[in-house]
């Protein structure tokens, strides 16, 4: 019921992503927070409708329908390390592990049409809230401390500062948050910077885009702004595919981070507005 499929297409999957519906999660996450990266692929596969594993399915009181072929869903691949002789703490324990995650593709998941049986439960819509991103994160925002007034926002290190006068506040957060999370904004990453300024802004804009898409924030303007801004900066350049992934984990990172219990927070961060 499982097998193998080839590597994936990274470009074609990002092409996807800049031209994707937002709230993806509502339709596909029902029973498993599933990565941006994975929802690109189900709707790659003509997938709108909730999915779930054959055991999910059957826990769910559903059967797979008889003949039905499994879609595709990316899984991570984890290697069996002894524990740490010395003391680790969380943070530690999750780069440890992160480095051990390799991902391949398997067909594993099946789409509600696929199945039959109990009527599904009522989904449950976690909100977004910018505080607690940033908290989990461990960014700072600070004053904006900048004469240039054309600039609409800066991070440096694990701080970022956003002009109150920015045209897309959320975006520019979204931008300046893709920059601190894909590493760009770290001393020793200076000079790589400078080097690759086009891919790195590349990669902040297409981190906040798949960001604010998901959370519903992004409008037609808005994301004509910022493919235009992608393809300013990449030039005749094509991001590689490590750029790529990279992307796709920060996004997930910040989406992940913001995430809030709908029914004990009351202000989620779910409809269009301030972050």
């Amino acid at each position: 019921m499982v097998a193998e499929q080839t590597r994936l297409d990274w470009k074609q999957l990002l092409d996807e992503a800049l031209t994707a519906p937002g709230n993806l999660g509502n339709v596909y996450s029902r029973f498993h927070d599933y990565s941006i990266t994975n929802m690109m692929l189900f709707m790659m596969q003509g997938i709108h409708e909730p999915v779930a594993s054959f055991n999910t399915w059957k826990s769910l009181g559903r059967h797979v329908i008889t003949g039905s072929r499994a879609k595709e869903v990316i899984v991570p691949v984890l290697v069996n390390e002894p524990e740490p002789e010395t003391t680790e703490d969380l943070e530690e324990k999750r780069e440890r592990v992160a480095r051990l995650i390799g991902f391949k593709v398997v067909r594993a998941v099946f789409p509600l049409s696929m199945t039959k049986g109990n009527e599904l439960p009522p989904a449950s819509i976690p909100g977004w809230d910018l505080p607690t991103a940033l908290a989990k994160l461990g960014v700072r925002e600070v004053p904006f401390d900048s004469a240039d007034g054309n600039l609409q926002g800066w991070s440096r290190g694990l701080d970022m500062g956003i002009n109150p006068i920015a045209v897309n506040r959320n975006k520019t957060v979204m931008h300046e948050l893709g920059h601190i999370v894909l590493g760009h904004t770290l001393p020793h990453h200076f000079e790589e910077y400078q080097a690759h300024r086009g891919v790195y802004e590349f990669q902040a804009e297409a981190t906040a885009y798949l960001t604010m898409n998901e959370l519903g924030q992004l409008d037609e303007m808005a994301a004509g702004h910022s493919r235009g801004y992608m393809r300013h900066w990449l030039g005749e350049e094509q991001p590689p595919e490590q750029a790529i992934r990279q992307v796709f984990t920060a996004a997930d990172r910040i989406l992940r981070a913001g995430r809030v219990d709908p029914i004990s927070y009351t202000n989620s961060y779910t409809n269009p507005g301030e972050l």
